[in-house]
Order: structure tokens, then sequence, then C-alpha cells
């Protein structure tokens, strides 16, 4: 019943295109997708620029950043499960203490796993995982589909 449903709204060639054998996927993580320097992945703190504005918290649209005691000193924590990336913490601080860097593919094992404290969130930008040699290019092939290069 569904599949005459989904059927009847794909043209043909839609259709042979999703039931094809053809891989889609990047065969992770043994290659990893090469991401523009525009990306805008997970976002770091530089504790000694941050000087307590606030602003962070105040422009996070999912309220994703809340303020937190560290060393005397309020900074910005990070719940990565209510961060949509949108960049608006990084463009509001005044002093450059929030960059986004391009790792985008980190496994959280539990919820808490996803809180960034003020300390932890210095570190964000690091790869906890061993690099493979090389990085995959996307190529859009008009009778393949998505190549991997």
């Amino acid at each position: 019943m569904k599949w005459r449903i989904l059927s009847c709204h794909l043209e043909e060639g839609e259709r042979e295109y999703l039931l094809s054998s053809k891989r889609q996927t990047c065969p992770y993580p043994e290659a990893r997708q090469k991401v523009s320097e525009k990306y805008r992945g997970m976002i770091e703190l530089d504790r000694e620029k941050c000087t307590s504005c606030t602003m962070c918290a105040r422009v996070c649209p999912p309220s994703a950043i809340k303020m937190r005691e560290e060393d005397g000193k309020e900074m910005p924590s990070l719940d990565y499960a209510r961060c949509i990336f949108c960049g608006f913490c990084v463009e509001v601080c005044p002093t450059n203490a929030l960059e986004h860097k391009n790792l985008h593919d980190l496994v959280f094992r539990d919820f808490e796993e996803h809180k960034f404290a003020p300390k932890k969130l210095s570190e964000a930008g690091k790869d906890p995982y061993t690099l493979p040699e090389g990085e995959v290019k996307i190529k859009i092939d008009e009778e393949e589909g998505l190549l991997y290069e």
C-alpha cells in the first residue's frame, strides 16, 4: 500500500535511481568528506579572549548556550543537543572568542556528552578521532548519482 502511494509520485527515472544498487554513501570512517573552509562545524571557545559579556547566550535562538562560572569568571557552555549551528554566537562575539571549526562528525554515546562546559568548549575544535589518510570529494554524475573521489 505505502509503496503504491510513493510510486505514483515518482517518475520512472526517479524510481530506477531510488531502487538501484549504486552506492550513495561515503565509506565512513575509512574516508571523510572534505568540507568547505566556511563550514560551520563545532564551536570552539578561546577562554583568554572571552569577556563574559553574555552576548552569545542572549542571541542563541535555541538557548543552547548558558553562562557557567569557571575559575571565577562566567563563560559560555554549549549544549550540542540543542545547537543548530547558525553561527549567531560566533558573529555577535565582540572579541572573537568563539570560532567555528571544520570538525563536523562527533559521536556522542549518551545525552550528557552533548554538553560542553567552558573548559571542554575551549578544546572543541580538536579532533578526537584518528583521521584516515586523505579526504573524499563529492562529484555529482548525471548517470551514476553521487560519486566519491
